[in-house]
């Protein structure tokens, strides 16, 4: 939990002085829920930023009722069209499968439409040791608001690849 604390306070500082110096914009936060059938395992706070250059970043907090999990993304635009979106992505998190310090890369892609966006992102482990590899994110935002949408998505969980959840939240967009 020391470990946590520490990576936490790490993070936000390196949050604070990125958008302190104007070189990323805070562009949503996704309050996520996500459990397997009536049972909730998770709170996940997810800010999204976009650097200067158009490069997206993401941190991931979840909390699963017993430990608290930190996930960073730094992204590469790729194909960015008037109504799809495809990120090269790389990410960084506190722990995978009960090994310290997981690291992944991937891809992530989106529809950018007014009203109904549908999305997928999904990362390999390059860690040894692991069983299995792959975390994977997708699904449906729904235009609630000016700046909300709902999300609904089935995932599993970075720290542990073998959990299939599904999520549901809210983004607020800024």
């Amino acid at each position: 939990m020391t470990k946590n604390i520490i990576l936490l306070t790490l993070l936000i500082v390196a949050l604070i002085a990125v958008t302190g110096v104007n070189a990323a914009d805070l562009l949503s936060v996704n309050y996520l829920i996500s459990g397997d059938s009536l049972d909730i395992d998770t709170l996940q706070l997810e800010p999204e930023f976009e650097f200067n250059s158009g490069q997206p970043a993401l941190l991931n907090l979840a909390y699963d009722g017993d430990d608290l999990h930190l996930g960073a993304g730094l992204g590469l635009n790729i194909m960015a069209q008037p109504d799809f979106k495809l990120d090269l992505n790389m990410l960084l998190t506190d722990q995978v499968d009960n090994e310290d310090f997981g690291k992944g890369i991937g891809v992530a892609a989106s529809t950018l439409n007014k009203q109904l966006n549908f999305y997928l992102k999904t990362y390999y482990f390059i860690d040894d040791g692991l069983d299995d590899h792959v975390y994977y994110r997708g699904g449906a935002t729904y235009r609630l608001g000016q700046h909300s949408d709902l999300d609904l998505s089935i995932s599993n969980q970075y720290w542990d690849l073998d959990e299939k959840v599904m999520n549901i939240g809210i983004k607020y967009k800024l």
